[in-house]
């Protein structure tokens, strides 16, 4: 099962409550999954998203749609659900002779924004996550081991035709989200398609 099909088939039809999905614009190759992603969840009412398109460029229906960078939206209450799925993946296209500082800066934007979605979380609310490297595997780790999250679903990018790495967990407290390690996800990864000449 891919990543899509386990969102469709068993990570959406569990949620309910306040959820927020971040980044849901048009597919450019016209994937049309987005589309049905609120009526597969119990709450649609609830069913709110973030994205830098507006509604109009939108191929999923929201009851709420925020415009604006996720690291800079700012919201009166918390949430039940957060989705951050393959939010950092083929679309960021970096050159080569920049890799090592492009890579740094994504990863930086990775980490922000799990502790951005950390802090907006209900506790026993959960966090999906899911970029294209496993090297991601060191923040799932830390999120366990400092007992922050109890893993609900995980899953390598390249086991069962996953596309992405995924992390589903629940919050199990608000103690902070303190990982601060310089790290670039993509260093040891040898072919990547986000690193063009």
């Amino acid at each position: 099962m891919n990543d899509k099909q386990w969102k469709i088939e068993k990570y959406l039809p569990k949620l309910s409550g306040k959820i927020l999905f971040v980044g849901v614009g048009k597919d450019p190759d016209n994937i049309t999954h987005y589309s049905e992603y609120h009526k597969l969840i119990q709450t649609p009412e609830s069913f709110e998203t973030i994205d830098l398109l507006s509604d109009n460029m939108m191929s999923t229906k929201a009851s709420k749609h925020h415009v604006c960078d996720f690291l800079d939206f700012v919201n009166e209450y918390k949430y039940d659900h957060i989705s951050l799925h393959g939010l950092w993946g083929d679309r960021f296209i970096f050159k080569k002779e920049n890799r090592e500082l492009s890579g740094k800066k994504l990863s930086e934007i990775i980490i922000n924004s799990i502790n951005k979605a950390h802090t907006m979380l209900n506790v026993g609310g959960t966090i999906e996550i899911g970029p294209n490297t496993n090297n991601i595997n060191v923040i799932y780790d830390y999120m366990i081991n400092e007992g922050l999250y109890k893993t609900i679903y995980r899953i390598n990018r390249g086991e069962e035709e996953c596309g992405n790495c995924i992390f589903w967990g629940e919050k199990l407290n608000n103690n902070p989200f303190n990982y601060n390690k310089e790290y670039n996800l993509w260093e040891n990864i040898k072919t990547v398609g986000l690193f063009k000449n």
